[in-house]
């Protein structure tokens, strides 16, 4: 939202495609962003990835990962191709590094709808797209997936609103101006839909571990 602290997000948003280069689960991979401040938060964002330096995650001269192989690579690289043929557009990005390793550039596209490839497909990849909105209500339509719920972030200065969006978003978990994994592993992780069927982690995940013993007995 427009009263955020755009760099702590822009930050955030960049770090969770850049990290692990999107193969996560939980990779923030759709930027929903009020209009406006949509242009100031994107050239924050490209900033960031333009950025990045690939090779080994273990040496501090670089932080960014190649994906983990050249099928996947070029599963990225199609889902990219299908996104910009869609309508989509490539702010930056969009292409194979040219470096050792099956790396491929972070990349962000803009102007998607909601049938678009980048926007249906789980990538698995460093892709970020970004779609812009009015009012909160366009904000949760834009947020629901039709097939994945599994993590989502909020990044504003209103607990009233947190508190709205947390309960209505449809998501396992909801980090609020934050979007990545600290000390809250004790705490349960699953989603809705096709994210998962129960939980991983936390109380509920030993509960749903636990096997049950009915005994009947007549004296």
């Amino acid at each position: 939202f427009a009263d955020a602290d755009l760099d702590k997000a822009a930050t955030a948003v960049a770090g969770s495609v850049t990290f692990n280069a999107g193969q996560a689960c939980v990779a923030g991979t759709r930027l929903i962003v009020e209009r406006s401040v949509a242009d100031r938060l994107t050239a924050a964002i490209l900033e960031r990835m333009k950025a990045v330096r690939p090779g080994p995650t273990w040496n501090e001269a670089t932080q960014y990962s190649p994906v983990i192989s050249e099928r996947q690579r070029a599963r990225v690289d199609s889902i990219v191709r299908a996104a910009i043929d869609a309508g989509g557009e490539c702010l930056t990005g969009g292409g194979v590094m040219n470096s050792p390793g099956y790396f491929y550039q972070p990349t962000l596209i803009s102007d998607v709808d909601q049938t678009n490839p980048a926007i249906v497909e789980e990538i698995f990849g460093p892709v970020l797209t970004i779609q812009t909105f009015e009012t909160e209500e366009e904000a949760l339509a834009l947020s629901s997936h039709p097939t994945y719920g599994l993590a989502s972030g909020l990044f504003t200065a209103d607990l009233s609103r947190t508190i709205r969006f947390a309960r209505k978003l449809e998501a396992g978990t909801v980090w609020v101006n934050r979007y990545s994994r600290s000390r809250d592993h004790i705490l349960p992780t699953g989603g809705y839909k096709r994210s998962g069927i129960g939980k991983d982690l936390g109380r509920e995940a030993y509960l749903a571990n636990r096997r049950t013993k009915s005994v009947l007995i007549s004296l």
